[in-house]
């Protein structure tokens, strides 16, 4: 076997005819073969120039290295149709041959390359789904731009309550902390005003329990004076020593009801669950004898059990009962109706006590509740005028309130609420 070293000038070797012999060096044929070799040689060199303009412009086409491929495949073919044009003067056939097989290598790779690849391009989206793709995305965009829109408006909104809301705490917080201010402050005065009661029935108790003594000195001593073992009075001082002792009985009678007012205690101490019926029953039998000698009729209903001070309910409805049988009307028989139902408060139930008698103007339904407080003489009605001020002082020591109707000539009604008893209910 020969060497290259042997071959290169064989190969090399320009003795070979052209091709213009075999067109019998006719012109037009010359021509028509070297414009059209060198025309589609000029093509073909220009498609590689093309794709790599394309390569270089999408750096995201798929198979890369096919195009490439392609490309050096077509140059290839162009330096064959370059070589036939200088093979029409010239006889390098070794150089033309070799070219063609290095031509035939590059289109066997590229032909052994691309049916594989068949059907991974196939795989590829078409343009119309890829369109089709891109619309979508566009409407996706749009649609998640809306949203972003939406997102914006509502965190601006959002934001607005925050503020809003923020304000409103700070102003919430403000007024809290203001009525805690007024809270304090009113619990001072409370606590001012209750030092102030007790100091006041403290000095209500001490001032009517020292009073007495004197006092019963003197009703004593006007007593000795009118058996006339002392000395003989005339008419008129007969009726002097009258009058002292009766203003001195008038002011023990004062005294004692501001004693039983000071000792009404707010404290729960001594309170109990008590039968209210028992209560009535207990103060109508301490009565019983004003009661016959008014000829009144007292009907008392189902009543409740109530929680509280056995002595201060008793004298409660003492009070109320005897404020009845004194305001009462000589001609007309006193019927005294006492009831009770669950009160639209919850846990007490409300007490009525009902009569027939004299009656009241309206207008002073509050003012009858005062402290000494009487609406007719003395010559007309006994007392001291601070019965009703001590049932309203117990009803309250109790938690509840009291209140008073009325019209003159057409009776009294006298409504209160009391706490009930724990586990009694609705029941009566």
């Amino acid at each position: 076997m020969a060497d290259t070293g042997s071959l290169l000038p064989e190969w090399l070797d320009m003795t070979f005819m052209g091709h213009g012999h075999c067109y019998l060096w006719r012109s037009d044929l010359l021509a028509l073969h070297a414009i059209s070799d060198t025309l589609i040689a000029a093509a073909y060199f220009t498609i590689p120039l093309a794709l790599y303009v394309l390569l270089h412009k999408r750096k995201d086409i798929e198979f890369e290295w096919m195009f490439l491929l392609f490309a050096l495949f077509i140059f290839c073919c162009g330096v064959t149709h370059l070589m036939a044009v200088y093979n029409i003067w010239n006889g390098a056939y070794y150089l033309s041959g070799f070219l063609k097989a290095l031509t035939a290598v590059v289109s066997l790779i590229t032909a052994a390359l691309v049916w594989p690849l068949i059907p991974r391009a196939l795989a590829l989206p078409r343009p119309a789904e890829l369109q089709a793709a891109n619309m979508g995305l566009q409407s996706e965009i749009v649609r998640r731009t809306e949203i972003e829109q939406n997102l914006e408006k509502a965190r601006f909104d959002l934001e607005g309550q925050i503020e809003e809301l923020t304000r409103t705490k700070q102003r919430l917080e403000e007024e809290i902390e203001q009525r805690r201010r007024l809270e304090k402050q009113q619990q001072h005065q409370t606590r001012a005003l209750e030092r102030s009661n007790e100091d006041l029935e403290q000095f209500a108790f001490i001032a009517s329990h020292d009073l007495r003594e004197p006092l019963r000195k003197l009703m004593a001593f006007t007593q000795m004076l009118m058996t006339g073992k002392y000395g003989e009075f005339n008419e008129k001082g007969e009726q002097f020593v009258r009058y002292i002792r009766e203003a001195a009985e008038r002011m023990d009678a004062l005294l004692n009801s501001l004693l039983s007012y000071s000792r009404i205690s707010s404290s729960d101490e001594g309170h109990g669950e008590l039968s209210l019926q028992q209560v009535v029953e207990d103060a109508t039998r301490d009565l019983q004898l004003r009661i016959e000698e008014s000829q009144a009729t007292i009907k008392v209903g189902d009543l409740c059990w109530v929680r509280g001070d056995p002595a201060q309910l008793r004298q409660l409805m003492q009070n109320l009962i005897g404020n009845s049988l004194k305001y009462c009307p000589p001609e007309t028989p006193l019927v005294i109706e006492i009831t009770a139902r669950p009160s639209m408060l919850p846990g007490r139930c409300e007490v009525t006590v009902t009569d027939n008698g004299i009656g009241f103007d309206g207008a002073y339904k509050d003012q009858i509740f005062d402290v000494f407080k009487r609406l007719h003489g003395r010559g007309e009605y006994e007392g001291t005028g601070m019965g009703l001020a001590i049932c309203r002082k117990i009803v309250e020591r109790h938690g509840g309130s009291i209140i008073a109707e009325s019209e003159e000539g057409k009776g009294a009604r006298f409504r209160f609420d009391l706490p009930q008893a724990a586990g009694s209910g609705d029941s009566f």
